[in-house]
């Protein structure tokens, strides 16, 4: 659930080759096989450069990543390719139409939930959280009893992470497969220090999306997995987007086993990363395709998800820290503003962004995490990608 940009460190070299990967895995529970719903048509793939795309993915492939999805799209056209192994055990290639853990790019689908419902008038930013959720609730969390829903959607609420909690790495480390409701979670700020005083600078932290995720449940008269399904994925057509709703969540047909990387050897953690996928609200738990996630992005942007003032919300950084709206990361590139975000847990690193001043989204997915070798190879890979796409400036 954290941002997999965050990080950057020297790393040792990656075995090379998917046949030494696969003799490196230790099988944990992994997922029964099953193809995805479609099969992505090559014939989509109009752009110059699909033998540039082709080639890169193949190559970071043989550096050590398992599986790789790249999608881009530019007013040149459009590609959505892939390299490696979606499993490594079953020897099953990675496709585009492949489903993927992507962590915290929830964030933006929960976020764009919380403005349909400030545009509704049942859910009121600038309000105090303690106006929806109930007070014992909120007295064991730092700052709970001043913070505003503003405050929880920007990461300025100077709430802890309970990522950052000795106690709760200790419990994940010895019960990855435990039960941890949002309850519990919101247990481990007990005794905590706020970060600072709500609405005087920037921290991120999953705990504010839990909190989003029970707000919604108790002001939308249903869940917030129905209100995102209801009002964001069908209206768009994202048929293959999942979050705790639609056939087979948490693990629905064309999902990829997920891998981390320790000391250069990769391990099968497919059974952490659906159970976080299950049990984690609002920061993490969507699965989607490529497709899906550029489209969903494209529609937010575009302005057919929330209104005109909505997005300008969303999209406006705040005062101290230029690269965060409301839900949406915001990065000043050489290519002018790239606007989406990223997401990085257990066997999974994705970022997804557009950047209005080229006309292009690029959508890069990995099914393995939290490696140190994994995330600079990420880093490098999306680096070059970029470059490709839309050239050295």
């Amino acid at each position: 659930m954290r941002r997999p940009m965050d990080r950057h460190a020297a790393w040792p070299a990656l075995a090379a080759t998917a046949t030494v990967l696969a003799t490196a895995c230790t099988l944990h529970t992994d997922l029964l096989r099953q193809p995805p719903p479609e099969r992505w048509n090559p014939a989509l793939n109009t752009h110059p450069d699909s033998a540039a795309f082709q080639a890169l993915l193949d190559r970071y492939v043989r550096e050590g990543l398992p599986g790789v999805v790249l999608l881009v799209r530019t007013p040149q056209g459009q590609w959505n390719g892939a390299s490696g192994y979606a499993s490594i055990e079953a020897s099953e290639r990675m496709l585009p139409t492949h489903l993927h853990h992507v962590a915290s790019v929830t964030k933006m689908y929960l976020a764009t939930a919380v403005m349909l419902l400030v545009q509704d008038g049942v859910l009121d930013l600038d309000a105090r959280v303690s106006r929806y959720l109930p007070e014992p609730l909120l007295s064991q969390i730092p700052n709970g009893a001043e913070v505003t829903v503003r405050h929880l959607v920007g990461h300025t609420s100077g709430i802890p992470d309970f990522g950052q909690v000795q106690a709760y790495d200790l419990d994940f480390m010895n019960d990855p497969l435990g039960s941890y409701p949002a309850e519990r979670l919101l247990g481990y700020l007990r005794g905590q220090s706020a970060k600072f005083a709500p609405g005087t600078g920037w921290f991120y932290s999953n705990v504010n999306y839990v909190l989003l995720a029970l707000i919604v449940d108790r002001v939308a008269g249903t869940s917030h997995a129905r209100v995102i399904s209801e009002r964001i994925l069908r209206p768009r057509g994202l048929g293959a987007t999942f979050y705790k709703t639609g056939a087979g969540y948490p693990t629905p047909p064309g999902l990829v086993s997920s891998y981390t990387e320790t000391a250069g050897r990769l391990f099968n953690v497919s059974d952490q990363a659906v159970h976080a996928a299950d049990v984690f609200i609002g920061n993490a738990g969507l699965i989607a395709s490529s497709a899906d996630l550029a489209a969903f992005v494209e529609a937010l942007l575009g302005g057919r998800l929330v209104g005109p003032e909505a997005l300008a919300e969303m999209t406006r950084g705040n005062r101290y820290f230029s690269g965060y709206g409301l839900g949406l990361s915001i990065w000043n590139t050489r290519y002018g503003a790239a606007i989406g975000h990223d997401g990085g847990s257990t066997g999974t690193l994705c970022t997804v962004r557009h950047f209005p001043d080229s006309h292009a989204t690029l959508v890069l997915l990995v099914n393995s995490g939290q490696g140190t070798a994994t995330r600079e190879a990420f880093l490098r890979l999306w680096r070059d990608a970029v470059q490709t796409a839309l050239g050295r400036r």
